[in-house]
């Protein structure tokens, strides 16, 4: 064996040392969480952007029914707040990555709120379903009476069948995005060595 003198393992008994060696969080797991943050922010705010130009870079059919101011606001506070979360969970995970105690608390409670957003969001997509499928409807009517060839090949879908698409799609992308943060909460449960 080599004594602390002989190099090489001389650090790993500093007790200055002592909060890395018990990491709270798994280092995967913080490095994860700024990858997935980047991604988030990328994601949200790009699609949010898009959102807010949307109007002005396409030509909306004049058969479809303008959004609700409600359902504009409620998407827009959507895209802030998965910014937002992006952000804390880069500097969740950061912290993480160093040690800091401060880290594990961050990325529990990014966990928790990343959730209560999403449930939010189950809860808004659900009280403006009528609104989103009779606007795809429509937009899918008009590509059709306009020729749009991908839009013939494909196979006609009453609003019914749209609706329970609808359902599905929000079903899904809410389980998907629950996955990280109920992940965190289990990996973060409590701390190593403590």
């Amino acid at each position: 064996m080599m004594s602390e003198g002989q190099g090489g393992f001389s650090g790993l008994s500093d007790p200055g040392l002592a909060p890395l060696s018990r990491a709270s969080v798994p280092q995967w797991v913080a490095v994860v969480s700024i990858v997935i943050g980047c991604l988030g922010i990328l994601c949200w705010g790009g699609q949010g952007l898009r959102s807010m130009f949307a109007s002005t870079m396409t030509d909306v059919p004049q058969n479809q029914p303008p959004q609700s101011s409600g359902h504009r606001a409620f998407e827009a506070g959507g895209y802030i707040a998965g910014v937002l979360l992006g952000l804390w969970l880069i500097v969740a995970g950061s912290g993480s990555v160093s040690g800091a105690a401060w880290g594990r608390t961050g990325l529990r409670i990014w966990a928790v709120a990343r959730i209560v957003v999403a449930i939010i969001g189950v809860l808004g997509a659900i009280y403006w379903l009528d609104e989103v499928v009779a606007a795809s409807f429509q937009a899918m009517q008009a590509d059709l009476a306009q020729g749009d060839e991908a839009a013939a090949a494909t196979p006609p879908l009453t609003e019914e069948s749209l609706r329970a698409f609808t359902i599905g799609a929000i079903a899904v992308t809410t389980i998907a995005v629950c996955i990280w943060p109920i992940l965190v909460l289990a990996t973060t449960r409590r701390r190593q060595g403590a």
